[in-house]
């Protein structure tokens, strides 16, 4: 089974940009690579990004020299080089929010048997830092670096439930959203509606509505001036899950996340989850 889907998110459409349009270029070279399940031709990433064959063998050329590409076996096809990976490790290695969040994740997957995942907000997504896999039944699909849609997850709802209903408007996008499952909400009247109920408890859930029969709870992260930087979200399969183990997800999340706000040096909420988890009524 799976869990926390990631997307790229390609239908919100490009951002406007500025400044060098060959940096541009080259790193929208190094995006569709990363994104790519495969290896991609000169000609294919030309044909997706709108850009001329002869632009494309510049570009990745050079990205090849500099190892941030790579040539397949065949010779005829690239891929993400090793120095992207550095960069990503290296981003991930001075995080102080990777640092602080890992332990936590660690429990839950390890003590309480839920998946745990952290993510931050960009742009219209919420990316992953970090996924650590319990034992359970659910499978880990989404690595650092890839992204997920606010709209359907526990850590999109909860970061954002921080932002007023104009901001949610505007990242969230034009009406259908991406319908993920049956259960998905794919109105913006109905997302608001359920912000409400997680600006009130802290907690947001994604009760199948991101992947069949999983059950996600998020809550957000402070640092030290009370600004939500980032969330953690918890996952478990949906038919294991009463109305009691609901609410022990949604406290074991809560006080997990903030734990590690309190470790980056947020103040204490004024009022705490059990610090071990149990539950608590959020009602």
């Amino acid at each position: 089974m799976k869990i926390e889907q990631c997307s790229d998110n390609g239908d919100m459409g490009p951002a406007k940009r500025s400044g060098s349009q060959s940096a541009d270029r080259a790193l929208a070279v190094l995006d569709l690579l990363g994104e790519s399940s495969g290896d991609l031709g000169v000609r294919e990433i030309a044909r997706q990004l709108g850009l001329a064959p002869s632009i494309v063998h510049r570009l990745i050329q050079t990205l090849t020299e500099r190892g941030y590409a790579e040539r397949s076996v065949g010779g005829d096809k690239y891929r993400v080089g090793y120095r992207a990976f550095q960069i990503g490790r290296s981003y991930l290695a001075r995080s102080d929010l990777r640092a602080a969040s890992l332990p936590e994740l660690r429990t839950m997957a390890e003590r309480d048997q839920i998946n745990a995942y952290l993510g931050v907000l960009r742009d219209r997504s919420v990316v992953y830092l970090e996924a650590v896999q319990s034992s359970g039944p659910i499978a880990i699909v989404s690595a650092p670096g890839s992204s997920a849609w606010l709209h359907s997850t526990a850590f999109g709802k909860a970061l954002l439930a921080e932002l007023s209903d104009e901001q949610v408007a505007d990242l969230v996008g034009p009406e259908p959203f991406r319908r993920l499952t049956s259960r998905t909400k794919t109105t913006l009247a109905d997302l608001l509606e359920e912000l409400r109920e997680v600006r009130r408890t802290g907690c947001g859930v994604s009760d199948e509505e991101n992947i069949d029969d999983v059950f996600a709870a998020g809550a957000v992260i402070r640092d030290a001036s009370g600004q939500a930087i980032a969330a953690i979200s918890g996952a478990v399969p949906r038919h294991q899950l009463d109305a009691a183990g609901i609410e022990r997800l949604c406290r074991i999340v809560l006080a997990a996340a903030q734990r590690i706000s309190r470790r980056l040096g947020a103040a204490p909420p004024k009022s705490l989850p059990h610090e071990n988890g149990q539950p608590a009524n959020l009602t």
